[in-house]
Formats: structure tokens, C-alpha cells, sequence
């Protein structure tokens, strides 16, 4: 059976103005009546719901037309669409978590900072703080580093990018620096050989160590490192 113009557009949910655009992009096919008319069989009404389908999920035409004449199929399509969403999406959630925390610091310096971190992140957020690792953790165990190395997730929440742009200027702190590195040199010597000991008299010289070299900015940091990853918060006597 076959439609007029108007007729197809209103099967398929779409006005005459776009059923006439993409006939004339050769998405439909159309038979023309001797009078000249444009008639659309029930093919081209099952094409324009698709086609409407899937400018809904923000496929452009040249896409939907590769589409329609089988040169690229739909799954290969949509898997596509779907990875450049996600993409999308976790971006705009960075940047919503960025906005929040703007909100409760509107701060010209925050602004500054937070454009900064939020396209350092989006290459690689563990590069932000390397060098701080590199520079304290020498002769750590590769557990001790992995428990002080904060990873930004590109989907933070508010609380999250918040802790890391106080992580980034923490860290900048040269006196922090100082009293990280006194407090792994103290920490290796009491180690030795065995960087995972964990018996009572290690424990309690450990405590002493950090009551005497970590100090208020060292706990402060490591509850930051548990914020930005998402974990638990740390113990007092453990952080």
C-alpha cells in the first residue's frame, strides 16, 4: 500500500518537512505519481521510523544512511555511539562535580586550579602526584606506595575532586615533602628486611615514629588519599 507524503509522516512520527529532506538525501525510496506526487510504500515508513530513531540517539545522516544501505550494520553503529556517550558522559560528570565544588568556593584561584586538575585528570591523574611519590617513597614496598597513591576516578563526585585539589596543593608544600621523606627513612630503618613485619614491638615503635614525624598535615593526607579512591576512612593510629 502506498502513502502520500503527509500520510507517511504521520505513521511514522515525523513532519512532511523531514520525510521530504531525506528523500531528497536518498534515505527513502519514493515512487512519484503521474501528476508528480510523491508516494511512499510501507519499506519507506518502516525507514523513517528508524531514521527517527535514531536521530533521537544523535546519529547524524551520513551515519543512518551507511546504515541504511548495509554499509556499516547497526550493532557496529551503536557500539560506537555508545563508547563516544560514555566518553560524554564522564566528562559531564567531571564537570558537574567541578561546578559543585565552585559553588561552595568561588574563588577566582579555584577556578584556576580546577580547570587545571580537571584537564590534567583527563589524561592521567596518578602523573599529578608522581612526583611526590618518587621523591618521598624511595626504598618503599610497592604496597606501601600502592596505599598512598591517589587515583581521581574520570566520574568523581564533588567530595572527591574537592580532596584532590587538596591533595595537589598539600603536596607542593615543601615542609610536607621534608617530613614524609623523615618519616619513610624512619619507617625503612625500623622495617629492615621486611617491609610487611607486624608484630607488637614494630607496631609500637611505628606509632612513636609517626606521633614524632608525621604531625597533623601526614594524617590529613592520607585521610585525602582514602577520599579521592573511594575507600574507608583510615584509623587515627593506622593512617
Amino acid at each position: 500500500m502506498d502513502h502520500s507524503i503527509g500520510a507517511a509522516a504521520r505513521l511514522a512520527g515525523v513532519s512532511v518537512k523531514a520525510v521530504r529532506h531525506y528523500s531528497d538525501l536518498g534515505l527513502l525510496t519514493v515512487r512519484r505519481t503521474a501528476a508528480g506526487h510523491r508516494r511512499y510504500d510501507e519499506n519507506a515508513v518502516v525507514r523513517l521510523r528508524l531514521i527517527r530513531t535514531l536521530r533521537a540517539l544523535d546519529l547524524d545522516l551520513p551515519t543512518i544512511h551507511a546504515v541504511l544501505r548495509d554499509d556499516r550494520s547497526l550493532a557496529e553503529v551503536a557500539a560506537t555511539h555508545a563508547d563516544a556517550l560514555a566518553i560524554q558522559i564522564r566528562t559531564l560528570r567531571r564537570q558537574h562535580a567541578l561546578l559543585t565544588v565552585l559553588a561552595n568556593h568561588p574563588d577566582p584561584e579555584d577556578v584556576y586550579l580546577m580547570t587545571e586538575q580537571s584537564e590534567q585528570a583527563a589524561q592521567d591523574s596518578r602523573a599529578l602526584i608522581a612526583d611526590f611519590l618518587d621523591t618521598t617513597l624511595a626504598g618503599a614496598a610497592p604496597a606501601v606506595r600502592q596505599n598512598l597513591t591517589p587515583v581521581l576516578p574520570e566520574d568523581a563526585e564533588p567530595q572527591q575532586v574537592e580532596a584532590w585539589l587538596e591533595l595537589t596543593a598539600l603536596v607542593s608544600a615543601p615542609d610536607f615533602r621534608d617530613s614524609v621523606r623523615r618519616l619513610m627513612a624512619g619507617y625503612l630503618a625500623l622495617a629492615g628486611d621486611d617491609p610487611l613485619r607486624a608484630d607488637p614491638a614494630y607496631r609500637s615503635r611505628l606509632i612513636e615514629l609517626r606521633r614524632t614525624e608525621a604531625g597533623p598535615h601526614w594524617h590529613r593526607y592520607v585521610e585525602l588519599v582514602a577520599i579521592v579512591n573511594g575507600w574507608a576512612p583510615p584509623s587515627r593510629i593506622a593512617g
